[in-house]
């Protein structure tokens, strides 16, 4: 399997994150990273990461079409081959007892 990974630039609506993460479910994608956050220069918008394992590189592209017809979508991009900076953050609380 090859990881992939996909950029979604999106409207800022109510619902839009659940049904492009449904349409992973529907083709039977486990995401294993997903981050959303406010697009710099326009706040009207939002830009979506997300990285998924594939086996058929055709069925993901179909994947990717069916992102691109989404009504709030504006772009989506298959950045797998590209050079893309990648950092993880950890959230960590520490609880004295």
């Amino acid at each position: 399997m090859k990881k992939r990974m996909v950029l979604v630039i999106v409207h800022n609506q109510n619902g839009i994150l659940t049904r492009l993460m449904g349409l992973f479910t529907k083709h039977h994608y486990q995401i294993e990273s997903l981050a959303a956050a406010v697009y710099n220069e326009a706040k009207e918008f939002s830009k979506i990461s997300v990285v998924t394992e594939a086996e058929d590189d055709h069925k993901f592209l179909q994947l990717v079409k069916q992102i691109d017809k989404q009504i709030d979508v504006i772009s989506v991009a298959d950045i797998t081959d590209q050079y893309v900076i990648a950092r993880e953050l950890a959230s960590v609380k520490k609880v004295l007892i």
